[in-house]
């Protein structure tokens, strides 16, 4: 276990934390049990640098093949359950009397819940010596620099001849079972060939999608169906993540799935489970990537036309970095130029604040530019909705875009004159 400390500021109290390690074996000595895991020093960099551990029952042998870990994160409670380390006592005059005491939080886990490959000793049993077997690894690979710069120029001083190990070729890609049950086809069917199903019977629990997802001409659900309402129930038991969904949703009716993310702070997997119980997914037409609380039906609401998407990128920006353009919903990096750590993406767009993706959907409402909220509010209601533009029109979207891009060219010049003639001090000058 690694022992890490962690203050709650609501409490005022410092509460450990440690890192759980679920070692795939018996433990009678705890160096080499650390060993087949690496060490302690390379248990330390995987935790600080978020990577998998790996398992080798013999680390001394090139020729194993690792077990690789799942990584957990278990300080955020959202299931209901938490892990304590703990120990437990008992005493030896009265072993009815057992003393319980917390020592900390889990905060991390890592599990071994794959299955571990075949191992290969290379070793030979020597002649005549039953049960003694001899170290063949010095003949087949250098073990230091110089044997290995002078390998083939050794003269070979055994006796015989260096005995055949011929391991696989590869180990096995895949770490987990398969699931199907391989069998001779006996159904040679017309039906059975025009479905061109492939053999064996797969025995995997099917996987069914209960958020539901619309385009702009369907109809819009009235209310969530029963299977995602007892799903997202029994998925997270907690009321407080459902409290501020309800909430959020009654705020307003349309939230991109960044807003949920940023207005909420719940994680990416929880809230994927809980949105099918509150709203429906619209996947294209003016209300596109949005999320659409039950029972309320943009296209016959003309108020609905501050909350329609708008679609911004922002190409070659030297600003603005390339590699977060994607997974824009659970981005949490640290940004080399503001320092943001653990920070979710804005889902509104602020004037004199770069956007920190280089392509991002707004809701109207949530560009707070004065000209272009003038601009909706302006804009005359056509007695049709449209299915691209809705209760707007072409010309009123490109120049909302445009009022955006100006801005942050605009921002992207002041920050570019102030670098530039900020102060430069001698090296004399610093302490």
């Amino acid at each position: 276990m690694l022992h890490t400390s962690k203050l709650f500021s609501q409490q005022d109290v410092v509460v450990p934390e440690f890192v759980l390690v679920e070692y795939p074996g018996i433990i009678n000595n705890l160096e080499r049990a650390l060993d087949t895991l690496g060490g302690l020093t390379t248990i330390n960099q995987a935790y600080v640098n978020n990577r998998q551990l790996e398992f080798r029952p013999t680390p001394e042998n090139p020729y194993t093949s690792g077990l690789s870990s799942e990584r957990s994160i278990e300080s955020k409670i959202t299931s209901g359950t938490m892990h304590l380390v703990m120990t437990v006592r008992r005493k030896k005059k009265d072993p009815t009397t057992i003393e319980a005491n917390c020592l900390g939080l889990v905060s991390h886990l890592y599990s071994f819940n794959t299955m571990c490959d075949f191992q290969y000793l290379p070793v030979k049993g020597k002649m005549g010596n039953h049960g003694v077997h001899e170290d063949l690894i010095p003949q087949l690979i250098p073990l230091t620099l110089r044997d290995a710069l002078c390998w083939w120029q050794k003269p070979d001083t055994s006796s015989s001849t260096t005995p055949l190990f011929l391991p696989p070729f590869q180990f096995s890609r895949y770490n987990t079972p398969s699931q199907k049950i391989l069998c001779r086809e006996t159904d040679f069917s017309i039906e059975k060939t025009r479905r061109k199903t492939g053999h064996g019977q797969n025995l995997r629990v099917e996987r069914k999608a209960l958020s539901i997802t619309v385009h702009a001409n369907d109809p819009f659900p009235a209310e969530p169906p029963a299977e995602a309402i007892a799903d997202a129930n029994n998925r997270c038991k907690r009321d407080e993540p459902h409290r501020r969904l309800a909430e959020l949703f009654a705020e307003r009716p349309l939230w991109t799935r960044v807003a949920c993310v940023f207005k909420t702070g719940l994680e990416d997997n929880l809230l994927k489970a809980l949105l099918q119980k509150f709203a429906f997914y619209i996947s294209s037409g003016p209300w596109g990537r949005l999320w659409c609380r039950f029972g309320y039906d943009p296209r016959l609401d003309p108020e609905a036309k501050k909350y329609q998407t708008l679609v911004v990128s922002f190409r070659q920006h030297a600003r603005i970095p390339e590699r977060q353009r994607l997974k824009v919903a659970t981005e949490r990096k640290v940004l080399p130029s503001t320092g943001e750590e653990h920070e979710p993406i804005d889902y509104a767009y602020t004037p004199g604040r770069l956007p920190r993706v280089r392509q991002m959907w707004y809701c109207l409402c949530d560009i707070e530019i004065a000209e272009a909220q003038e601009l909706i509010e302006k804009r005359p209601t056509p007695d049709v909705v449209t299915d691209t533009h809705g209760w707007m029109n072409a010309e009123s979207m490109d120049q909302i875009r445009k009022l955006v891009k100006e801005d942050v060219e605009k921002t992207t010049n002041v920050l570019d004159y102030t670098i530039e003639d900020a102060p430069q001090m001698d090296e004399d000058e610093w302490v």
